[in-house]
This record gives C-alpha cells, sequence and structure tokens, in this order.
C-alpha cells in the first residue's frame, strides 16, 4: 500500500496512526450509504440519528433504512423567528441565582417552540443547557432570592431553590406531553450524573460521589417528566482515557437512576471531537474510538446510542468513520434480542479500571451457558495482542485482545465466536 505525503510525514513527526489516518481521510469523499451495513434493533434496543446536515432529506431517509430511529431535537429556549430578541437564555446570562424570576415570554416562547418542532420522531429531546449558582450559602445570604422562595429556614429554602430550578427543564417537558400526548419526553442538560472527565480520572468513589452531589439533588425534582436519561459521552482526546471516560459516564448515571425505575439511558455521540479541545475540533474520532462508542454504552446499561452531528455546509454521507462505527454496532444488531434480554454481571467499575490502566471487561449473561462478553486494552500498542481471562459462571475461559479493538466475544454452550 502506498502512503500519501501527509501521512509519511505525520508518522515521522511521531503523530499515532489513528490521527494520522483521520487527517488523511479528512480530505476525502466519505462512503456513500450504500457502503454501509444496516443495524436494526429488536428486543428493545435503539439506535437513533440525530445529525442535521445540508442534505437532511436524504441522510435521515438513508438513516432509517439502515435501522436508525429519528429524534426530534428542539433548542428550546431559542428565539430564531424572531431574532433571538425573546431568547430565554440570554436572560440566563445575568440570572443565575433566582430561579423564580423566568422572564415574562418564557412560557409563550416554549409552546410556540415545540409547536414548530413538531412531533415526527421516535423520541422528543429537550436541549435546555444552562448553569446556576450551586453554593446554597451564597443564595440564602442574597435577601431578593430569600424573600422569594417564601421559607424560614436554610434547609426548606435549599429545597425550594432547586426545585424551582428543575422547573425550567419540567415545564418543558410537561409542555410537550400536552402538545404531543403519548410522545417520550427527555431531556439534554442536566444528568443525573453530568457529563464529567476530570472529575472521574484518578479519583476514589467517594471523591466522585462529593462533586456530583447537587446533580442527583437536582434531578429527584427532574425526574418524574422525563421518559428517559440522556448521557453525553462526546470524546475529547484521542486516548486510551477516553474510553473508561466514556463507559464511566453511562455508568455512573445508570447507578443514580436505579432507586428511581428502569427507564432506559440512551448515550448521545459524536463522530467528532468534541470542539473544546482545539487542538482536535472538528475532526473525525480516530476509528478505534468509533469503533468502541457504538458497542460500548450496550455493555454499561444503556439501551441506546444517538448519533448526533451538525454538518450544515456538507452534502452526501458525513463521516469517513461511519462504516467503522455501523459495522461495530451491527454486531450488537445481529445479537439485539439476546444482549436486551440478557443480565448485566457485576464487574469492576470503570472509574477503578481507569484509575489502575487494567482492561476493559463487560459481561452479559444470557443463560447460565450462553454469555457475550465486552473485552478491550486501550492501554497496548496498536499492533499488540494480549491475552485476558475471563469467568463465565463456573467456566474461566482467555479472550485475546487484539491491539485497541472492542472485541465482543458470544459464548454458547462449547461454542465461540468472535463478533
Amino acid at each position: 500500500m502506498k502512503y500519501p505525503l501527509i501521512l509519511i510525514l505525520m508518522l515521522l513527526a511521531g503523530l499515532p496512526v489513528s490521527h494520522a489516518l483521520a487527517q488523511t481521510n479528512a480530505a476525502a469523499t466519505p462512503p456513500a450509504w450504500d457502503q454501509i451495513r444496516r443495524v436494526p434493533m429488536s428486543g428493545g434496543l435503539r439506535a437513533f440519528w440525530n445529525v442535521a446536515g445540508g442534505d437532511n432529506a436524504t441522510n435521515y431517509r438513508e438513516a432509517a433504512a439502515h435501522g436508525f430511529e429519528m429524534v426530534d431535537l428542539l433548542s428550546t429556549y431559542s428565539d430564531y423567528p424572531g431574532r433571538q430578541k425573546e431568547n430565554i437564555r440570554k436572560t440566563l446570562d445575568t440570572n443565575k441565582t433566582n430561579p423564580w424570576q423566568k422572564p415574562e415570554f418564557f412560557e409563550r416562547i416554549v409552546k410556540r417552540n415545540i409547536a414548530q418542532r413538531g412531533n415526527q420522531g421516535a423520541i422528543f429531546v429537550h436541549d435546555i443547557e444552562f448553569s446556576f449558582e450551586e453554593d446554597i450559602d451564597k443564595v440564602w445570604a442574597d435577601p431578593v432570592v430569600r424573600a422569594a422562595a417564601k421559607t424560614t429556614t436554610r434547609e426548606q429554602f435549599a429545597d425550594a431553590y432547586l426545585r424551582e430550578w428543575a422547573t425550567w427543564f419540567t415545564l418543558p417537558c410537561q409542555w410537550a406531553k400536552e402538545r404531543f400526548p403519548g410522545t417520550l419526553v427527555g431531556i439534554y442538560g442536566p444528568q443525573p450524573f453530568r457529563r464529567d472527565y476530570w472529575g472521574i480520572s484518578g479519583k476514589s468513589a467517594q471523591q466522585i460521589d462529593g462533586t456530583h452531589h447537587s446533580d442527583a439533588e437536582l434531578w429527584q425534582h427532574i425526574d418524574p417528566f422525563v421518559d428517559y436519561y440522556i448521557a453525553s459521552i462526546y470524546v475529547f482526546y484521542d486516548k486510551p482515557d477516553s474510553l473508561y471516560y466514556m463507559a464511566a459516564n453511562v455508568e455512573e448515571n445508570i447507578e443514580r437512576t436505579r432507586r428511581f425505575g428502569d427507564k432506559p439511558l440512551y448515550a448521545y455521540e459524536w463522530l467528532r471531537y468534541h470542539d473544546s479541545n482545539k487542538k482536535l475540533a472538528n475532526q473525525e474520532v480516530a476509528p478505534w474510538l468509533a469503533e468502541a462508542m457504538a458497542v460500548l454504552p450496550y455493555f454499561c446499561g444503556a439501551r441506546g446510542v444517538v448519533l448526533w452531528g451538525s454538518e450544515p455546509k456538507r452534502q452526501g454521507q458525513y463521516y469517513q468513520t461511519l462504516p467503522v462505527f455501523m459495522n461495530s454496532l451491527g454486531r450488537i444488531s445481529d445479537l439485539s434480542a439476546k444482549i436486551a434480554a440478557a443480565k448485566l454481571m457485576p464487574d469492576d467499575p470503570a472509574h477503578k479500571l481507569w484509575k489502575e490502566k487494567r482492561p476493559l471487561i463487560r459481561r452479559l449473561r444470557v443463560a447460565a451457558d450462553e454469555w457475550i462478553i465486552l473485552a478491550v486494552n486501550p492501554w497496548q500498542a496498536e499492533d499488540a495482542t494480549s491475552a485476558v481471562k475471563v469467568e463465565l459462571g463456573e467456566r474461566l475461559v482467555e479472550l485475546e485482545l487484539r491491539g485497541r479493538h472492542t472485541e465482543i466475544y458470544h459464548y454458547y454452550g462449547t461454542n465461540r465466536q468472535r463478533l
């Protein structure tokens, strides 16, 4: 195989092969949809397409034909027809301490946006993202906010304060359900465990819980109004840690939602690095990460993935890495009924494996003599091979791990298949 000059130069500069290939592929035309495998799901597992771009009609049609369900994603606080003169989000730039101070146009703008968004997708997602003051002592000291709360003690105030901020999220959910009865509604924004990287990396379980205590306090007021959970796992870095970051954020959310019931969790993903990383912004994720993100959430408790993207100036199929993603996701599709019915067995939490730089192993028990196992060792070189031993009931089996590949093995009776 002859390598382009740019690839040779990047390799000589010491850049990772996956990064060099991503740079080389960036200039090529992405594969067409007819070159990409289909991923129909069954048993309750799901895959959603939430990518908008310059050729929406074609891509929505092709995505649906390939097994994706569509999403109604709404920028709930925007005022597009009014050129943002009544943008709810902008009012929060000057108010981070008084949740009782909603703009007078709050209900009108939200209800108008819901109606204009329509209800064509399988799920309805409110995109509501903003921060507010979480230091209760600080806001308790504000006489205006204390008066608005109409409480007498700090404890009563703390509860009322978070409960009122929660209405900024729950009212839009209520109004969407009123407008579109039977619609499954959720929120991209606050989470039972808000997206975190550095607050998990190298931390103990106690440290992680302490950082995210306020997440649970707010979420308890939101939970009755949503039909599913969202964990955002957009990737920031082309490094082994990213795999554990994704797994940990799904698992920590699952752990904190079980007190409320068993609503499904869907993991929001993006085939580009998050633009907060200026060095990698707008570049597609490395193939090994695309392979991992397609399957990892299903082995951490999620019931589906949502592929998000914004490609306003691009035509045709948008991504070089979509075939990699789809081939990997196809492994879930092929066994989706079994995976959906399987029991996720307890293993060391992702944050512990991350801290100790150990392979990530996740086991699904379909029956006493049937198991589906995910195994990956992102710490080893891409051309390395290693082995790991895994307990499957009373059996101890050895799995081969190739480079950074996210391996999936299916054991049934005396048979073994690497998917």
